[in-house]
């Protein structure tokens, strides 16, 4: 019976049993962590064009302000989460490109590597929930849009085997599943529902380019509809 209301408290607080770090906070956490790897991987696509080097710096800033105002009792997994943000972000600013004229893939590993032991950390051992709250399935589509792009943009660079196929699945699984959070959030405000649609809007625009990576090249459109649809969603899930 403890066991019961402790799960039905953890569900209604967004609080997994697993971390005492908030899902809101991990999806936020992990949205920007597929950010910064990212703006990694464009300053390649960008040739090492200074503002490309300005903005990665600029997301790093707001990675560090959100885990900054990360509040956890359970001081080791936010040491975890903390030690792992520390070697993505070192690694991050190791691109060679402006200096060198290409970028290693020993840098691009490292990169992928630390990012991926972040989000590891920052979900522990399982974090999915069958039917989750409005705002909380809008900060997941949120967060695996930006994947999305993430992959996009490493794959506009990568010189080594890409996993277009599986890239292919997931885009079409995303736009499936924001085509239905569109539906639920018509039941909402006029506002959260305009939204929506701005944000399927935006998604038409780059879903071939992401189902046929390998026929449709286009990073900056990817990314312009990227920043609208991961921006709305944050939106409505602080409506």
């Amino acid at each position: 019976m403890y066991l019961r209301l402790l799960m039905i408290a953890a569900i209604c607080l967004h609080v997994p049993l697993t971390s005492a770090v908030t899902i809101k906070d991990q999806l936020i956490l992990e949205q920007q962590a597929y950010k910064v790897a990212s703006s990694f991987y464009y300053i390649s696509l960008d040739e090492g064009n200074s503002e490309a080097y300005d903005e990665l710096e600029t997301v790093l800033l707001e990675m560090d302000g959100k885990l900054a105002g990360v509040r956890s009792e359970d001081q080791v997994k936010l040491s975890e989460v903390k030690q792992a943000w520390k070697a993505l972000k070192a690694f991050s600013r190791k691109n060679e490109m402006k200096d060198e004229g290409y970028t290693s893939h020993y840098a691009t590993v490292d990169v992928n590597t630390s990012r991926a032991s972040l989000v590891k950390a920052l979900r522990g051992d399982n974090r999915s929930i069958d039917t989750p709250a409005l705002d909380i399935e809008a900060l997941e589509l949120a967060a695996e849009m930006q994947r999305l792009e993430m992959y996009y943009t490493e794959g506009a660079v990568s010189l080594l085997g890409f996993p277009y196929d599986k890239l292919d699945v997931d885009a079409k699984k995303f736009g499936k599943r924001v085509r239905a959070f569109e539906q639920r959030v018509k039941k909402e405000s006029p506002e959260a529902k305009k939204k929506a649609a701005e944000i399927v809007r935006a998604w038409v625009y780059i879903e071939k380019a992401l189902i046929n990576f390998h026929e449709i090249n286009v990073p900056e459109l990817v990314k312009r509809m990227n920043k609208v649809i991961v921006t709305k969603l944050v939106e409505i899930s602080k409506a």
